[in-house]
């Protein structure tokens, strides 16, 4: 390693102190004065107050400089000159007090230069570097002469010898704050390149450096863990602002960051690349995922409003594992940096699982939005890994970009769903209370949205359009699969141009309110499960095409019927106060099932009627008999003691409601008063609802007569 102690030639601070000395001692010979050497302590602390800054000049792994202070190592620095374990060493040697500095000078005869590539490649040798404990210590690889000459860091830190120490087979450990580490690459360790750890390791920054890649003309040689905070580690800050803050983090063999423990709080990962090459073109993938958060860490920022990550190329973009009040914002997840060029991760974008509660994935400004496309699944909430179940509550999906690129409307469709909440989400959201929280949830593989978990909402959402509100994108099924049970849908989701249904419910007691559902290829709603209601919804221009390309699974996800709204098999179900018209098949079909209630609705200018019933739906209920009609009053007979509802239409459907009449309980007649004028060219239908719910089709229309005709007679006038 380097001459011992006792062969090193004294520092220029002994030399002082010597000279000092003697200039003392021939004084008090003069003078009489006591023979009083300089303390030295205070040496040593004018030293250190002069001296922050030290500089690494070579790429041996070397300890054989005194290593006491800067200004000792700069004095006596053994070897072939100052490494950067000697450096590291020495910072944490010093007092606490001043920012430290540590600058890189390895000139171009260094064994460590590849001038091929312009870089100096550091190669601790055995043992780990050791951990920066000290604080406010700065290390720079920017600093090192010809760094500006290219795009990437000239200062390689490679672990591949590295296996034994106090830090085990890390490579930069800090446990400390106000560290700063900048433009390094770091790569070949058996565990993590970085690693931020300890409640004392708090508000560090990692800027520019390369984890897992040296350059784009050399393949990335992995890490486990490209970057590994942990263990209480809070407020630090991997990234920054700037295009020089990025860190270009990949091709590591488990995850590019990991945030882990339930005590580390706080932390910030912002502007880097994670899964891609410094070109931003290429893939350059971290095995398993891009950004990993476990343990129950807590209130870490996953990007930040107007400053996101791309998280591209891996296997899992984002994993949330049994985490919570993360928040993920402002990313782009599976498309390249240039917001439009699909680089996917292969499972997919976002997964919030085993117990993730109370994460947040998007936001309702355009500089929260994340864009999630291009990936397996677009964003997937519920149970992953576990064998035990553990519930996902609470998380909060909303102002995305799912399936689309960053202009919103060209396709960059997730290859299955766009969200999943299975069976172990429960009451997540997505999208909020406004338009501004609602995503884009289009052009994806499968579903829009797989809902199989129980009691969440999806409001304000454009699913199956782009941005705009209009182009037709669709998803690949149906914009919206609930099979779990006590869902909420709506207010204001548009549910347009999907390949198959805009809404299949296999679940029950599911709430579908005050939607726009139009264009899908199959029906606008169909129910399977039992006790939903539907209300206040538009369902137009549904184009009731079977789908030959479906796979039909009548198990699973498919009607086999067409209509505005289909109830298959379904009971108590309600539709009410929705606008069914002109769906290229009957407004409502009924098919099996009993106790569904159909009631003051606007139906009209359906192919096939208003509201067909076959299969012994609805207890074959028949609809009323209109025996008389004219300008003021409505007369029929219907079954005993129910409600008859009446309507306007201009065939025999109801676009308008004008209300109901009860029928009397002996004899089944019935009268209902018309309010108002006349109703034009328009018939008069009806519609019978039995004690229990079950709903008629609509009663053959009666045409209104005209109004009679009125003669003015003139008489003259007499004088007298």
């Amino acid at each position: 390693m380097g001459t011992s102690a006792m062969m090193r030639r004294p520092s220029a601070r002994h030399v002082i102190n010597i000279f000092l000395t003697l200039i003392i001692t021939i004084t008090s010979i003069v003078t009489g004065a006591p023979n009083v050497a300089p303390s030295s302590k205070w040496a040593t602390r004018v030293a250190r107050a002069a001296t922050t800054t030290i500089t690494v000049t070579t790429t041996r792994d070397e300890l054989n400089g005194d290593t006491s202070s800067f200004e000792d190592l700069i004095d006596d620095p053994g070897g072939e000159g100052i490494s950067l374990r000697e450096a590291l060493t020495a910072a944490n040697a010093e007092p606490p007090g001043p920012l430290l500095r540590i600058h890189f000078a390895i000139p171009d005869s260094d064994p460590g230069y590849n001038a091929s590539v312009l870089i100096w490649r550091i190669r601790p040798d055995y043992s780990a570097l050791p951990t920066l404990v000290r604080g406010n210590v700065v290390i720079d690889g920017a600093t090192q002469p010809g760094a500006n000459l290219v795009s990437y860091p000239v200062i390689v830190l490679d672990g591949t010898n590295v296996y034994e120490g106090a830090s085990g087979l890390n490579g930069l450990t800090i446990a400390s704050a106000g560290n700063v580490v900048r433009r390094l690459a770091l790569v070949s360790f058996w565990d993590a390149s970085i690693v931020i750890e300890g409640s004392s390791a708090h508000s560090n920054v990692i800027a520019g450096c390369f984890i897992g890649i040296v350059t784009d003309n050399i393949e990335g040689i992995p890490n486990y863990y490209g970057v590994d905070v942990r263990s209480g580690a809070y407020n630090n800050l991997l990234g920054g602002d700037t295009q020089e803050d990025r860190n270009i983090i990949g091709g590591n063999d488990y995850a590019g960051i990991r945030i882990d423990g339930s005590a580390t709080i706080s932390n910030t990962i912002a502007g880097n690349w994670i899964g891609v090459d410094a070109s931003g073109t290429r893939a350059a993938s971290n095995v398993y995922y891009g950004v990993v958060v476990s343990g129950g860490a807590h209130r870490n920022a996953i990007g930040r409003p107007g400053n996101g990550n791309v998280i591209s190329g891996n296997a899992h973009g984002i994993m949330i594992w049994g985490a919570r009040e993360n928040s993920i914002v402002g990313n782009v997840i599976g498309l390249a940096p240039d917001r439009s060029t699909p680089i996917g991760n292969r499972e997919g974008g976002v997964f919030l699982v085993d117990g993730a509660s109370k994460n947040i994935v998007g936001g309702e400004t355009v500089a929260e939005r994340n864009i999630v496309s291009g990936n397996g699944y677009g964003i997937f909430i519920g149970q992953y890994y576990e064998t035990t179940p553990s519930i996902a509550r609470l998380n909060h999906i909303l102002g995305n970009y799912i399936g689309v690129d960053s202009t919103g409307i060209l396709p960059r469709g997730n290859t299955r769903e766009g969200i999943v909440l299975d069976q172990y989400a429960e009451a997540a959201v997505i999208g909020g209370d406004s338009s501004r929280a609602g995503n884009v949830i289009a052009y994806n593989g499968g579903n829009g949205v797989l809902v199989t978990g129980s009691a969440n909402r999806i409001a304000h959402n454009l699913i199956g359009v782009g941005a705009d509100g209009m182009t037709p994108l669709g998803n690949q099924r149906h914009g919206a699969l609930i099979v779990g049970d006590g869902n909420i849908i709506g207010p204001s989701n548009t549910f347009a141009a999907n390949q198959l249904s805009g809404l299949l419910l296999e679940g029950d007691n599911t709430f579908i309110h005050e939607n726009a559902i139009h264009h899908n290829t199959r029906s606008g709603v169909c129910v399977k499960g039992d006790g939903s209601t539907i209300i206040s919804n538009t369902v137009r221009f549904n184009q009731a095409i079977a789908a030959p390309w479906d796979g039909f699974d009548a198990r699973r996800d498919d009607c086999s019927l067409v209509s505005g709204i289909v109830l298959t098999g379904t009971s108590q179900t309600l539709i009410r106060g929705n606008t069914i018209s002109e769906n290229a098949a009957p407004g409502v079909t009924i098919s099996g099932g009993a106790r569904n209630r159909v009631s003051s609705n606007s139906i009209t200018a359906n192919s096939g009627g208003g509201i067909l019933l076959i299969n012994g739906a609805n207890q074959g209920i028949e609809p009323p008999t209109i025996q008389a009609v004219d300008q003021t009053e409505v007369r029929g007979v219907a079954c005993r003691g129910c409600r008859v509802e009446i309507f306007a239409d201009p065939e025999d459907q109801g676009r308008e409601f004008l209300g109901a009449a009860r029928a009397a309980e002996e004899n089944g007649t019935f009268s209902f008063t018309i309010a108002g004028s006349a109703l034009a060219s328009l018939q008069i239908t009806a519609t019978n609802i039995d004690a229990n719910g079950n709903t008629s089709s609509f009663a053959a229309g009666v045409d209104i007569p005209p109004p009679p005709v009125v003669y003015t007679l003139h008489l003259p006038l007499v004088i007298q």
